[in-house]
């Protein structure tokens, strides 16, 4: 079994123990409590030059502890003053180091738009990443049948939450293509070895059609790979590593920025 099987395991106990502790019409009516005020990822890119969404993570499969300092409202706000277009927020709490709670802090001290990242498979997370504050969810291709990723992408429409499609081949985009997605994440990262190769996305920088937006996520480790991707015509980011491993967030963010 590899990590990513492992994850997915996880993720469906873990996903049914959420049922019964918290149940689905709880979260339905804690969403319709709340009006929260919709944060739009795709209007926020598209005016970026460059666009940048900051993640916020603790730890990882491959690389164990990033942060030992780990505060994460602090780092939403270095995030938010260094110029980022949106925040990514780990909440896989066993292999990650995550929590949902962060989504509704955060949400509290920053008005750009928040992403849940994690593995999503089940229509109740969707309600999940409302109720706790996000403005966009994370769908990866690689862990979804179509029927199931158009039926996520349907709930998340109706929830006006916004998603970032995560593609690592030709297989996924179609899938997300004919799903009607409009922000589409290509992974650089294996998600079998975790091995990174950030040139992968210049193979879909034809493929994805002109008015959806494509990110290119993991592998920027100098502003000199964000600048080389960006010369080539991507415009977008998520940057994860890089900038939780520094002391300096909100200059390495405008460095990257180029502010």
């Amino acid at each position: 079994m590899n990590i990513l099987e492992e994850i997915l395991d996880n993720k469906k106990i873990e996903v049914e123990n959420f049922k019964k502790s918290y149940p689905i019409n709880d979260l339905i009516k804690g969403i319709s409590e709340k009006k929260l005020v919709k944060r739009s990822l795709f209007e926020t890119l598209s005016k970026s030059e460059i666009g940048i969404i900051a993640e916020i993570k603790r730890q990882s499969p491959s690389k164990g502890i990033i942060s030992d300092d780990f505060q994460p409202l602090k780092i939403a706000m270095d995030y938010f003053d260094g110029g980022a277009s949106a925040i990514s927020i780990l909440t896989d709490e066993k292999y990650f180091g995550g929590k949902l709670d962060y989504l509704t802090a955060i949400r509290t001290v920053v008005d750009i738009p928040l992403l849940r990242k994690d593995f999503i498979l089940d229509e109740y997370q969707i309600y999940q990443s409302k109720f706790y504050g996000a403005d966009a969810i994370l769908l990866i291709g690689k862990t979804l049948e179509y029927s199931k990723l158009n039926s996520l992408v349907n709930l998340a429409n109706d929830l006006e939450l916004e998603v970032l499609y995560e593609v690592h081949d030709k297989s996924d985009l179609e899938k997300g293509l004919n799903a009607n997605i409009n922000i589409f994440g290509i992974n650089n990262r294996n998600l079998e070895n975790f091995s990174v190769d950030s040139s992968n996305v210049l193979k879909f920088i034809d493929l994805v059609p002109n008015n959806k937006l494509l990110v290119s996520e993991s592998g920027i480790l100098s502003k000199e790979d964000l600048y080389k991707l960006n010369h080539s015509g991507i415009n977008n980011f998520l940057i994860g590593e890089y900038l939780m491993k520094s002391n300096e967030r909100v200059n390495k963010l405008k460095e990257l920025l180029g502010k």
